[in-house]
């Protein structure tokens, strides 16, 4: 065991060279489209998504809001529309799109005969939505209001 010691104290000393990697100053560019030099790598471009169909729908009122009254004391605030409505359909690529063909379509055009009461019913516009309310629902006043209209609209 001494003997080992000696030669461990006779030899020269042991040294490590550490070596850092270096970063170049000028990067290489590469393909990514399996064209050039790296053929391994390849990206494939997502395809369009289908442009967005867009329907715009036009109701024609008949009478101003107001409040209308059931017979069974309920109430129901809505404008009188017709049963004809005016709708373009379209495609377009973004909302931005289809904001900018609503602004560019022709204002609808009321129609001749408008139908006011279709099914012993007549439609109000409720919140933005078409409702259809029978006659026989609406108070005697209402359905006055509404008799009194239908005479005066062409025939």
């Amino acid at each position: 065991m001494k003997a080992w010691l000696i030669l461990l104290a006779l030899a020269p000393p042991l040294s490590a060279q550490v070596v850092l990697p270096t970063t170049g100053k000028k990067f290489e560019t590469r393909t990514i489209n399996g064209s050039g030099g790296n053929t391994g790598v390849s990206v494939n471009p997502s395809p369009k998504p289908p442009p967005t169909k867009t329907r715009l729908t036009s109701y024609f009122l008949l009478g101003d809001p107001r409040q209308w009254k059931s017979t069974d004391g309920k109430s129901l605030l809505g404008a009188i529309i017709a049963y004809e409505d005016s709708v373009i359909e379209f495609e377009a690529a973004n909302s931005a799109a289809a904001k900018e063909a609503v602004d560019k379509a022709p204002p609808a055009k009321l129609p001749a005969k408008p139908t006011l009461i279709r099914e012993g019913k007549i439609r109000l516009l409720v919140n933005q939505k078409p409702v259809e309310v029978p006659l026989a629902r609406l108070s005697e006043e209402d359905r006055k209001y509404v008799s009194d209209l239908n005479a005066r609209l062409p025939k």
